[in-house]
């Protein structure tokens, strides 16, 4: 294997799991947030806003999804859209992983099996070409 092949198969490792984590991370503190949030239906728009903006959960969560945004968003400048999404939606195991263990959610063997599922079919895509079609870099060739 040469070295520019060993550097990409790297980079690309490094970016699904900076994607996976911030994504997953990102909306668990979401979810955090919005636990501690007044019922949206039960307060003005204003103050809902206020509420959301002083939030340290919102803001991390929304840091973190920043991130993914800007992290994702790079990866398509190297990888097929049809590699990208499904390799890192191995995200939902580490999704069904933080709403059990940390948010005490229940998530049922039907959920879990579905979850373990997705994964798998990441996996295999994961062993795909990461691209599949000749890049435009904005010269003649």
């Amino acid at each position: 294997m040469t070295r520019p092949k060993r550097h990409a198969g790297l980079r690309n490792r490094i970016f699904i799991v900076l994607i996976i984590l911030s994504n997953t991370f990102g909306n668990c503190l979401l979810a955090i947030g919005m636990q501690h949030m007044p019922d949206f239906w039960g307060t003005s728009f204003g103050a809902y806003l206020l509420a959301l903006i002083g939030n340290p959960w919102i803001l991390s969560g929304t840091a973190l999804l920043t991130l993914w945004m800007v992290s994702q968003l790079s990866m398509f400048t190297w990888a097929d859209l049809s590699y990208v999404l499904p390799v890192t939606a191995s995200g939902y195991l580490v999704t069904a992983i933080l709403g059990r263990w940390l948010l005490g959610e229940q998530v049922t063997a039907m959920r879990w099996g579905g979850t373990v599922l997705i994964t798998l079919g990441s996996m295999v895509v994961s062993q795909t070409p990461v691209q599949t079609k000749a890049r435009f870099h904005g010269r003649d060739e």
